[in-house]
């Protein structure tokens, strides 16, 4: 099964295709609806405080992520994946709902508790479409889909970017809150129908119900492919903030008008998404298919040591946009198309419960710990704004440095 069309010659890959690709087409539509919240609610936020402000609301986010993780593995544990998955979609849309009302009436509050919202619900749920896919495909079927499908979701947010840029001045910047909740109704009604199409995954007889943790944190323990993604991802989101709040301070300072800043937001995401399209759909397939899986995972390091040793030399908006497009694009496409096959052979358990710790909740912990010592650097006298770019580039090194105990297993089994 060497291609997507080879790969739909077969029964099988005709059965596994309709099952991924509606949770593709499910995808399109929930990361259309966070390209309608992703920029507002920055924007919102910087309304009403700084972007030197967003560390303290970062360092909150952790702790409202450990909260809905542990309400997702108790709905697991009753539920199942599927009703789960369509919950806490479901969920998500009431709250963005009444977020929309809030900001109205309560104004700051509203717009700090958006922004953590914002931080915390995508990662959770696009978890859960990995978790099903990477329990649905085998190993080498993932080399196969993987790209593809996760391109369907970058087309949603190349989609969700353009709109938002055309039309935020008309509509204004917070209607975009509630088109961003009725994107979930479609993306709830497809993901039901993959896993009628696919099946509904299985734990093991012992796995079953959360027997073993709601939440499964001793896999961590046991299983150390998983805990050096745990650590990967932790310093990927070290380089991410770093890049980020160098972008957002030069964003802030070029564009002080609220509405031509989510205007420029929402044109930055949609050439992130148009770059993070391009990968899956054309280069993320011939990677899979030809170049072992550790020298993806540490190529993609090397390219962002060199980004941002380039930003710490010659600051600019441009380089700093440069920078950080490079680390969503390809932290979009083929880092994590690439990734999510080594989840394949895992257990239940891993894929739906420690997944969501290592992924998901290492994620948005990295962002806030990372936060919350900026916070302390702030409170102290300040953070030079070269020193965002030398950060980043310290983690990067970091990063590339654990990529190779983090495939170690896969390339044993390649041997």
């Amino acid at each position: 099964m060497s291609t997507l069309f080879a790969a739909l010659k077969t029964e099988r890959g005709r059965h596994v295709a309709r099952g991924v690709f509606l949770a593709g087409f499910s995808a399109t539509f929930l990361f259309c609806g966070y390209e309608f919240i992703r920029s507002p609610a920055e924007s919102i936020f910087m309304a009403h405080f700084s972007a030197a402000d967003k560390p303290y609301a970062l360092s909150v986010v952790p702790f409202f992520m450990a909260a809905l993780i542990y309400l997702y593995g108790r709905s697991l544990s009753a539920f199942g994946g599927s009703r789960t998955m369509v919950g806490s979609m479901l969920a998500s849309a009431a709250g963005l709902a009444g977020l929309y009302f809030a900001v109205g009436v309560f104004g700051k509050p509203a717009a700090f508790l958006l922004y953590i919202f914002k931080e915390s619900y995508i990662v959770i749920i696009s978890e859960q479409y990995w978790s099903f896919i990477n329990s649905v495909l085998r190993d080498e079927e993932g080399k196969v889909f993987n790209g593809p499908v996760a391109g369907l979701g970058a087309l949603g947010s190349l989609i969700g970017g353009f709109l938002l840029s055309r039309y935020v001045a008309g509509f204004g910047t917070e209607a975009f809150i509630l088109f961003s909740a009725v994107m979930f109704f479609p993306a709830a009604v497809l993901i039901r129908g993959a896993y009628q199409q696919a099946g509904e995954p299985q734990p093991s007889r012992e796995e079953s119900g959360g027997r073993l943790g709601h939440v499964h944190l001793n896999i961590l323990k046991r299983n150390r492919t998983v805990l050096f993604i745990a650590l990967v991802i932790f310093s990927t989101q070290v380089v991410a903030t770093m890049l980020d709040m160098r972008f957002s301070l030069l964003v802030q300072d070029a564009m002080p008008d609220k509405d031509l800043r989510t205007a420029y937001l929402g044109s930055f995401w949609m050439w992130v998404n148009t770059f993070s399209f391009s990968m899956q759909f054309i280069l993320a397939p011939l990677l899979l298919r030809w170049v072992p899986t550790r020298m993806i995972q540490a190529g993609i390091p090397a390219l962002h040591i060199v980004a941002c040793a380039l930003l710490l030399i010659a600051p600019s908006l441009g380089l700093a946009a440069g920078a950080f497009l490079l680390f969503k694009g390809m932290d979009y496409s083929i880092f994590r198309a690439s990734k999510e096959t080594l989840y394949i052979p895992f257990s239940y358990d891993t894929r739906y419960r420690a997944k969501q710790v290592a992924d998901a909740f290492t994620y948005r912990f990295s962002k806030g710990f990372t936060s919350i010592v900026l916070s302390m650097i702030k409170a102290a006298g300040g953070m030079p704004a070269g020193a965002y770019a030398g950060a980043a580039l310290v983690f990067a090194v970091a990063w590339l440095g654990l990529s190779f105990p983090m495939t170690a297993k896969r390339e044993q089994a390649a041997a």
